[in-house]
């Protein structure tokens, strides 16, 4: 249910992260008055996007019968989705002031509102789903209100941790208005990185629909070593926001020779990091997918495709990480344009050509697609690694 809205919630905390590289430059800056004035236009921003994310995923419920057969299963998607639409303001606002804290290195915010949001998520979610205690059992709509009860707590704690690590802000409110200009200026700034990531969401996805026509246990391994890639990608996604920090700190001071030196530090931990990891997956390949499947063939196919995203895994983490200093360098349509080119324009249409219709001559297979996969992903990572060089240089 959660993969309707999640491009919605993706879009927007892409739209949000432009917050991050230009509040951690007016930081070391120390200029409060455009601080308070981003300040301002970040929340007009989440505003405007906190009421489109309600009325889209509303239209989401509504529509939810039209592309879901099951007549059962679409109700509950429909009411699922009626309830995550209340969720999305404080989902919204959550990410906007979790990008306030990163802009300035303030990451003890971010930690304690996710556990406590985790937490109450959990607990809520088992009492609302199976009906414990006073609480009738509500299965599906029980996770939707659940959501929605520990998105709020989870915003009110993010928003008090950070108005805790960061006492300006109390005045920023008082001291400075938003100019709507300006305001639509850094939502079209923020678009093309919202858009960059929820075109990567949707190629993933497109893959897996590719994969579905081959076979249950293809799609069954396809799925299982997604799983395990985007776990392991989290830490150079990580690498790649506090990339952005450091570099848009240093561009704005003009320290160029501090800022070659984060580009080649968090470029060469970030190789190593995915040379080690891919080498595990390759050593204990058939281990690892064992623990999500008891059947053999489908083990088999995962451990075979592991070692394709022992590969893809050092690519993608060079590009995730070169796209989070070209954003740290106010760059933001660059990434956007190599996925488009790479993913859409080169995976997507040759993996149908190749790995579905076994165009000349190649059999059709899953394991055409993942050697796309690489191909696209290696392009992708040489382009964003080139132009970050070439910006960082400047």
């Amino acid at each position: 249910l959660s993969n309707i809205w999640a491009p919605v919630f993706i879009l927007f905390t892409g739209i949000l992260y432009v917050l991050v590289p230009k509040f951690s430059l007016l930081k070391y800056k120390e200029d409060s008055q455009q601080t308070a004035q981003l300040y301002q236009q970040g929340k007009r921003v989440s505003f405007l996007l906190a009421i489109l994310g309600f009325v889209f995923i509303q239209a989401l419920a509504y529509l939810c019968p039209l592309f879901i057969p099951d007549t059962d299963v679409a109700k509950i998607c429909k009411n699922y989705l009626h309830l995550i639409a209340f969720a999305m303001p404080a989902l919204v606002y959550m990410v906007f002031y979790r990008f306030i804290s990163e802009g300035y290195s303030q990451l003890h915010p971010i930690l304690m509102s996710f556990i406590i949001m985790l937490i109450c998520d959990g607990l809520l979610g088992y009492v609302f789903v199976h009906g414990i205690g006073i609480f009738p059992e509500m299965g599906g709509m029980g996770t939707g209100l659940a959501t929605i009860i520990s998105a709020y707590i989870g915003c009110l704690s993010m928003r008090y941790w950070v108005h805790k690590r960061i006492p300006e802000m109390s005045i920023w409110t008082e001291t400075s208005t938003a100019d709507l200009s300006d305001s639509i200026e850094l939502l079209k700034q923020g678009m093309p990185i919202g858009c960059a990531l929820v075109l990567q969401v949707l190629a993933l996805a497109t893959l897996a629909f590719f994969a579905a026509r081959l076979g249950t246990q293809v799609i069954a391994a396809h799925q299982i070593v997604i799983n395990i890639a985007m776990v392991i990608i989290m830490i150079p996604v990580a690498m790649s926001s506090a990339a952005t920090i450091r570099i848009a700190h240093f561009n704005g001071m003009k320290y160029r020779k501090e800022r070659r030196w984060s580009y080649y530090i968090v470029t060469a931990f970030t190789l190593f990091y995915a040379i080690v990891v891919a080498g595990i997956l390759s050593q204990f390949a058939r281990q690892m997918t064992a623990f999500f499947s008891q059947d053999s063939d489908v083990v088999t196919i995962a451990a075979t495709l592991m070692c394709y995203v022992a590969i893809i895994l050092i690519f993608d983490a060079l590009q995730t990480v070169a796209a989070g200093i070209l954003r740290g360098m106010q760059q933001f349509t660059q990434p956007l344009f190599v996925i488009l080119f790479c993913y859409w324009m080169v995976i997507i249409p040759f993996s149908y050509m190749f790995g579905i219709n076994g165009a000349f001559q190649v059999e059709p297979s899953v394991m055409t697609i993942w050697k796309i996969m690489i191909m696209g992903i290696f392009l992708a990572a040489l382009l964003l690694t080139a132009q970050s060089y070439r910006w960082v240089l400047k």
